[in-house]
Formats: structure tokens, sequence, C-alpha cells
């Protein structure tokens, strides 16, 4: 058996969770249990990317988020939400300013669309009508 040193903050995060396994499965765990479940249950970023959502954050203090773990949860389920809200889902790239003018204007003008992506799908959902239309006629 290997022995390896941890900080004490860690060793009360380990116990913890060695008190919660044991407590949800009903036996005995072991530290190498919680770190087998960390291990299996975690998802590795890339420093690089979460230097960036770090910085992200100190920049954009609104934006609400403590640390990248919170805007990583919170970034996957909008994605999933979004995922799940169509059948077919496409993923179009705007760029945020031109996206966040877009709001402005249609609230300036009191536009009949809630957002810009409500404006954005009724505007396809109308030309692919029309070419329906058009095409029907044509054939």
């Amino acid at each position: 058996m290997k022995s390896i040193r941890i900080e004490d903050d860690i060793h009360e995060k380990l116990t913890s969770l060695v008190g919660e396994l044991t407590a949800s499965s009903g036996r005995m765990q072991t530290y190498a249990d919680a770190i087998e479940r960390l291990l299996g249950t975690s998802i590795v970023l890339h420093e690089d990317l979460v230097k960036r959502i770090n910085d992200l954050i100190k920049e954009s203090r609104l934006l609400g988020y403590n640390n990248h773990v919170e805007f990583v949860r919170d970034a996957v389920r909008y994605y999933m939400k979004d995922c799940l809200e169509e059948e077919f889902y496409v993923k179009v790239p705007i760029p945020r300013k031109e996206y966040d003018v877009l709001g402005k204007i249609l609230e300036e003008t009191a536009a009949p669309y809630t957002d810009p992506s409500d404006y954005l799908r009724k505007h396809v959902q109308e030309i692919v009508e029309k070419y329906r239309v058009e095409g029907s006629e044509m054939r």
C-alpha cells in the first residue's frame, strides 16, 4: 500500500464524501472508494479553458458566477435545455454584440418578438412556408 500526503481541507472533503458514500450505499467506504467515485464522475477541462472561464467571470461579474464549476454546470444545463426543446436544433453563431443590438432594436421598436431568437425563428418559419407555397405552385 502506498501513502500520499494531502492537505487538511482535502482530507475533510474526502472524509465527508466517504461519509456520504457510506450512508448512500449502506456499507463502509474508504478513501479509495471516494477517489474512484470522484475520478469516475469528474470532467477534466484543459487548464487554458479554465483560465479563460475564470477570466470571463472576473471581467463580467454581472454573470453571477463565483467560479468555473458554477459556470460549466450552468452552461451544460443551458445547452441540454436547448437541445431538448426542439426536435432539430442547429446552433448558428452570431456575435454577442450583434445579438444584443438586435435585442435592443426589437425592444425599442416594440416588435412582436420576445427576443432575437424568437425573431430569427419566426423569420425562418416565414421563409420556409413561403417556399412551400411557391414551390407547390410551381409544380
